[in-house]
């Protein structure tokens, strides 16, 4: 497998100097005085680096916070991570393999209602399984570990027998409880099996949250850009949108969301702190800590949409915000639609102190769970079974994207440098301002390709040169040869647009 890889550049050495401020957290520190030793040139492209246990030890600091700092300078492209080997010095120019992930940093500076369900029906309308899948964020069908699935719901059909074809009660089988609440804990989760309510998939688990703190008319902040998905739950539910500008590596800002606070006073926040939807960004640990310090603070409720946190991370994932909460003021929403079977339609959420609202909304809605799917997801939790998928899963996710960013270089990304973000499932395009993504969208589909305009991830329908690629699949040569057509699409838009000026 060719793996694509980065070299120091001038706008990364300049992202590297903004590290250098005072009163950094440890791994900051770390990450300011690495990003020197580079810029020294004493390590040449294709070096490796110190390891991230012998950093612990020099550094004097824990080896979760020495990871950290590597994977700070790993987001940003100053080193390249290879499996089972460590960090290593790029080889390849930026601009060689730069796919711009900048995003819009002026949301809107008023609460906005939420009408996207037009936008929604018209592009969904159009969509079809025979699609190329760049749009839908969904992992590939031949990647899901179907023998493992079948196998499960065979074992536990045998023992539940009949009782398995009835009704799984609110808050859903005691043994997946147990299980969920087990897997958090290895990342600091605070909550037992009789602080999690099962739910139809994460999106009931969120509409639930929002049911449990809001009321129609109020308002809810989100990052800028956000999940659609979170914007027609909105929507559905009467509740504004105020949009918090999100950095492309580290998620939502925390000086727009205190100054969010202050101005608007929101009554929840709705965020997706690891693997965020558009953008693929991820918050460091010390910036989760401080946004659960400081909305639990405020007094005001964060609902932690957690569905790629699996994804992220080498063997153990990062922490969530759930692992910083001691107030019951995270609403954490999770499933495995993103991971094992899309199609089982399994989620959960451990919501704190909003427990009672939670359950009380689960048993007046779409309450009945089923027990076959519940049982058989509890015995390949417990199995090992889903540790050895996600490995394999996230090796592949890895290597697609990649590939999908080479096969871009040379046709999406024909503007200014720009940092590259750690890859995860999605890529965020930015295009050049000339070009329409909704026009992109309109000749894609036409060619049987499915990709995300950007209109779809703010309430502004703004975004107007922006796409969202869905990157886990196999980069066959069909999919590759999707991502080129993409390409000539924009330059012949490109073409028209230099033909009128």
């Amino acid at each position: 497998m060719k793996i694509y890889l980065y070299r120091l550049s001038e706008t990364s050495m300049q992202n590297a100097a903004a590290l250098a401020t005072p009163s950094l957290p440890h791994y900051l520190r770390i990450a300011e005085t690495l990003c020197q030793t580079l810029a020294s040139g004493a390590l040449r492209p294709g070096d490796r680096l110190i390891s991230a246990r012998k950093l612990a030890q020099r550094e004097q600091v824990s080896l979760p916070t020495a990871l950290e700092a590597l994977r700070c300078l790993e987001a940003k492209g100053l080193i390249v991570a290879r499996p089972r080997s460590g960090y290593f010095v790029p080889q390849v120019s930026n601009s060689d393999l730069r796919l711009l992930i900048r995003t819009n940093s002026r949301p809107a500076s008023r609460p906005l209602p939420v009408t996207m369900a037009g936008l929604a029906r018209s592009l969904f309308s159009s969509a079809d399984t025979r699609l190329i899948p760049l749009g839908a964020a969904l992992p590939d069908p031949t990647w899901l570990p179907t023998t493992t699935l079948q196998r499960a719901l065979q074992t536990v059909g045998r023992r539940l027998q009949g009782h398995g074809q009835t009704y799984s009660m609110p808050p859903g089988r005691a043994e997946l409880r147990a299980q969920i609440a087990a897997r958090a804990s290895q990342w600091g989760g605070q909550f037992g099996p009789e602080d999690v309510v099962v739910t139809a998939g994460a999106t009931q688990a969120v509409r639930l949250a929002l049911r449990a703190v809001c009321k129609p008319g109020d308002v809810v902040a989100i990052e800028r850009p956000a999940y659609f998905g979170t914007l027609l739950l909105l929507e559905d539910l009467g509740l504004k949108a105020l949009e918090v500008s999100t950095d492309p590596h580290y998620g939502m800002v925390p000086d727009a969301m205190a100054a969010a606070l202050a101005k608007h006073k929101p009554k929840a926040v709705l965020a997706s702190p690891t693997v965020q939807n558009p953008l693929g960004a991820c918050m460091p640990v010390e910036h989760k800590r401080a946004l659960v310090a400081l909305l639990e603070q405020a007094g005001v409720p964060l609902i932690e949409d957690d569905v790629y946190g699996y994804l992220a991370g080498e063997s153990l994932r990062p922490p969530a915000c759930k692992a910083f909460d001691s107030s019951g003021n995270v609403l954490y929403c999770s499933s495995v639609s993103k991971t094992l079977a899309p199609g089982w339609r399994i989620g959960w959420i451990a919501p704190g102190r909003f427990y009672e609202q939670v359950l009380k909304a689960r048993l007046a809605g779409d309450w009945a769970g089923v027990p076959l799917l519940e049982a058989a997801l509890s015995e390949i939790l417990g199995s090992g079974d889903y540790d050895r998928h996600l490995r394999r899963l996230k090796s592949r996710i890895h290597a697609a994207v990649l590939a999908v960013m080479a096969t871009g270089r040379g046709q999406l990304s024909r503007r200014r440098q720009s940092d590259n973000a750690q890859p995860r499932f999605l890529l965020w395009v930015e295009l050049p301002l000339q070009i329409n993504a909704m026009e992109v969208y309109r000749r894609a589909l036409a060619l049987g390709i499915g990709v995300s305009p950007g209109q779809l991830f703010t309430p502004q329908a703004d975004l107007l040169n922006y796409l969202r690629l869905n990157c886990a699949n196999d980069p066959t040569p069909r999919l590759l040869g999707a991502v080129g057509q993409i390409g000539e699409i924009c330059c012949e838009l490109m073409r028209q647009a230099q033909s009128i000026d």
